[in-house]
């Protein structure tokens, strides 16, 4: 129920995501300039010596072969395997080079994800400024608004970020390490990469609509998200799960047969279905009623007992 009024919100939220991705975009071209200017002359050097472009392309291939008959998917499989063992062996030749150049693309990495958190609290103004009144909020307002409790939102959410990516990629260049299959080593580390970072999400959840929606201090708002009954976690943990896993397939799927173009909705639109939930999830929890279209409110459990013009008296008073 969570999952489906959390869809049913995107649509009163769409425009808001085309906003989001203008943002991202600017955010992304400064981050990538910079990185370019940064690394560019040591990163050519290791796509070449490690045949990365090579492993990439024939990762291309390969999944281009389970859609189109014409290709051998076995021939593709052996070329990618191929490639994967190349680069394997170089990566273990030269470890300390790799984590130099690692570390500034993760500190271009995670303040890029400092900046897109911003957004996503803009956006998460938006979409609790019409569950809970039906007010239609601008994302530009939203983010000078609340710049302060956002920047601060956004620096511990990328602590906790650092440490379950981190934990994501190392079990996932593990996998890839001592597997000797390639598919079979990219399907576990895919999978594990899904449940780690759902994991966070279950943790991280209530987040932000606890500042945004109960005004609550950040500090005291992480704390609180963090305590998850064990219902409640496995309820959270199924849909992220879920949507991870959708979107991901929809995100690829998106890339491979857009060049690329159809990324620039379906990204944003992960966004928008990652914080509607967010937003569903933790009115339902504290048992909030809200409005997912103008004649339709809901009422969580915990809110059963009130009088039905209490929110009508609320959303007045506001």
């Amino acid at each position: 129920m969570r999952l489906k009024n959390a869809i049913k919100l995107i649509f009163a939220n769409f425009g808001a995501t085309f906003k989001v991705l203008l943002y991202k975009l600017i955010v992304f071209a400064v981050l990538a300039a910079a990185g370019a200017f940064i690394l560019m002359p040591n990163f050519r050097n290791l796509i070449e010596a490690s045949s990365l472009d090579k492993l990439i392309a024939s990762l291309g291939e390969l999944l281009k072969s389970i859609f189109i008959p014409e290709l051998s998917f076995e021939e593709e499989q052996m070329a990618f395997s191929s490639y994967l063992t190349e680069f394997t062996a170089y990566v273990r030749g030269n470890v300390w080079n790799i984590a130099g150049l690692g570390g500034v693309v993760a500190g271009l990495y995670f303040a890029g994800m400092f900046f897109n958190n911003i957004a996503d609290f803009a956006l998460g103004q938006v979409v609790n400024d019409y569950m809970s009144s039906l007010t239609e909020t601008g994302f530009t307002v939203g983010v000078f608004k609340n710049l302060g409790r956002a920047s601060l939102y956004s620096v511990i959410d990328v602590a906790v970020s650092l440490v379950f990516y981190g934990a994501a990629v190392c079990l996932c260049a593990f996998i890839i390490w001592i597997s000797p299959a390639g598919l079979i080593s990219m399907f576990f580390a895919v999978l594990v990469f899904v449940v780690l970072i759902s994991v966070k999400q279950v943790f991280l959840s209530d987040f932000m609509p606890n500042i945004v929606a109960d005004k609550i201090p950040a500090a005291k708002a992480f704390r609180m998200s963090v305590k998850v009954p064990r219902r409640d976690f496995l309820r959270k943990f199924n849909n992220y799960v879920s949507i991870n896993i959708i979107m991901l397939y929809v995100n690829v799927t998106a890339g491979i047969f857009t060049v690329l173009t159809g990324l620039l909705l379906t990204f944003p639109l992960t966004t928008l279905i990652l914080i509607c939930f967010r937003f569903v999830s933790q009115y339902t929890t504290t048992g909030k009623k809200y409005y997912l279209a103008p004649e339709e409110i809901i009422r969580p459990a915990r809110a059963a007992d009130d009088d039905e013009d209490d929110i009508l008296k609320k959303i007045d008073e506001e």
